[in-house]
């Protein structure tokens, strides 16, 4: 089974998407089958906050396609690749990433891509609550990479950046994917 780890990466203050990054991945397998990166034009200013949290500027979204477009895009991306119709995002808070984004572009599709996700955060934040564990009060994705010593990987980018988070997320699900199939192997052997 192929899963789809998606991000986004937001103006300030409108929440409007600017970037769209996913990768492709198997559950419990170390890599990534494929990587998807798109920006977004917001069709208003990047605030300067954001530029200096993520890199992405004005000139960077301007020629980019809106976020109805890019919508499409990632669904061509998850179509192409065969991805599991549940998504791999790192928090869901008030909504996850994937309902973001076609709420945005007001696409209505499969309501299961958009409402079912494997919440990775979530998971890690199960873990941190555990007593004694050494994941507590570390829930950040970078935070939470460094913890499970895992450190950031530069392949895709410096965090903050869709693509990259994305990929962070399927590395940390496969982390967390083989402790879990772990754990079901020691408990059918007892």
């Amino acid at each position: 089974m192929k899963l789809i780890a998606i991000d986004v990466e937001l103006n300030k203050p409108s929440r409007k998407i600017i970037e769209i990054g996913a990768v492709i991945f198997q559950p419990t397998d170390p890599g990534i089958i494929a990587a998807f990166q798109t920006y977004v034009n917001p069709e208003e200013p990047i605030d300067p906050f954001i530029t200096s949290l993520t890199g992405i500027r004005d000139d960077n979204v301007i020629n980019a396609p809106n976020i109805g477009a890019a919508a499409e895009l990632l669904s061509e991306f998850k179509t192409k690749y065969q991805a599991s119709k549940v998504p791999v995002v790192w928090g869901a808070g008030r909504t996850n990433d994937v309902a973001m984004i076609y709420d945005q572009a007001g696409l209505h599709l499969d309501r299961t891509f958009k409402n079912s996700i494997i919440d990775v955060k979530g998971i890690y934040r199960m873990l941190a609550n555990v007593e004694h564990s050494s994941y507590r009060d570390r829930q950040g994705l970078l935070n939470a990479l460094y913890n499970m010593g895992l450190g950031w990987d530069p392949t895709y980018g410096a965090p903050h950046r869709a693509t990259a988070d994305a990929y962070h997320t399927a590395r940390i699900y496969q982390v967390l994917s083989g402790m879990l199939k772990g754990a079901n192997q020691i408990r059918t052997l007892t």
